[in-house]
């Protein structure tokens, strides 16, 4: 419990499980964290989000203002993924009362 999963742990995971074989593999997260950011994003309208999950997703922009932009936006980007991690864990056992 104490050292970090191996960066094939959940691939592994994947494939060797009954209910996720063929059907799902780590790189889904991806799609879903964008798709369910962006709609609370728009739902909430904080339209500049957008860029920022984005840039989360280690997506580089185009054009004019990425020459010149090179604006980390981190702050935001803490908020966005603490609300990506609460609804992750919602009604989850803590992390602390895993380690006990």
């Amino acid at each position: 419990p104490r050292k970090p999963m191996s960066e094939n742990a959940l691939s592994r995971a994947y494939r060797t499980s009954p209910a996720f074989a063929g059907r799902h593999v780590p790189h889904g997260w991806r799609s879903t964290f964008s798709t369910i950011m962006n709609e609370r994003a728009a739902d909430h309208e904080r339209a500049g989000d957008r860029e920022i999950i984005d840039l989360m997703l280690g997506h580089k922009p185009e054009g004019v203002e990425a020459t010149y932009n090179r604006a980390a936006y981190m702050n935001r980007r803490r908020q966005i993924a603490q609300e990506w991690a609460d609804l992750l864990s919602k009604g989850l056992v803590p992390p602390e009362d895993l380690l006990g």
